[in-house]
């Protein structure tokens, strides 16, 4: 019999956790969803201090730490932040996208990159800007991530730039291979 992928419950990821099929950590029964997981914000971003973004070029960022009254980001600023918890998996991939609570307080919490590929492991980088200043809290209910079987053999896994990233990581695609000089 042919399975065909899926989304997974929220019962199937408690499962698959439990299994050591998906890293969670650290895992809170209380953020587990019907069919996703809500990810929190950690402790620090990096806000973007290049006045020029270049694809081809190295952008100069600082970091910022999230104090525990909070910290106001600012309309037009770029913001890398991260999840405080690291996921991962070797048998599904995931997808992470905003929760609709954040979203109607027009924070948006991730630009384009929401795949996360089979054999990633690390906490994950968020693209954050907001439409008027915004106090964000680290530790706060933020996103979701929710996880889809595999149609096909899980190979290869994932062993790129961004394995085992800790903390908001820019952009490191001066690293790929197609990169022109």
């Amino acid at each position: 019999m042919t399975r065909l992928g899926g989304w997974l419950t929220g019962s199937r990821i408690r499962d698959a956790v439990a299994s050591g099929e998906i890293l969670i950590s650290p895992f809170r029964e209380d953020q587990l969803n019907p069919n996703s997981y809500n990810y929190t914000l950690g402790d620090s971003l990096l806000r973007l201090v290049s006045e020029e973004i270049d694809l081809r070029g190295v952008d100069e960022f600082e970091e910022v730490l999230i104090a525990s009254d909070g910290l106001v980001l600012q309309p037009g600023e770029c913001y890398l932040g991260h999840t405080a918890e690291v996921f991962g998996s070797r048998v599904f991939a995931s997808l992470i996208t905003g929760r609709s609570s954040v979203g109607r307080k027009f924070v948006t919490n991730h630009i384009t990159a929401g795949l996360i590929d089979v054999g990633f492991e690390g906490q994950i980088t968020l693209e954050i800007t907001v439409q008027r200043p915004t106090r964000v809290y680290a530790g706060i209910l933020f996103g979701q991530i929710y996880w889809f079987s595999l149609h096909g053999s899980p190979e290869p896994q994932y062993s790129g730039k961004y394995q085992n990233q800790d903390g908001p990581t820019p952009s490191r695609m001066i690293h790929d291979a197609w990169y022109p000089e």
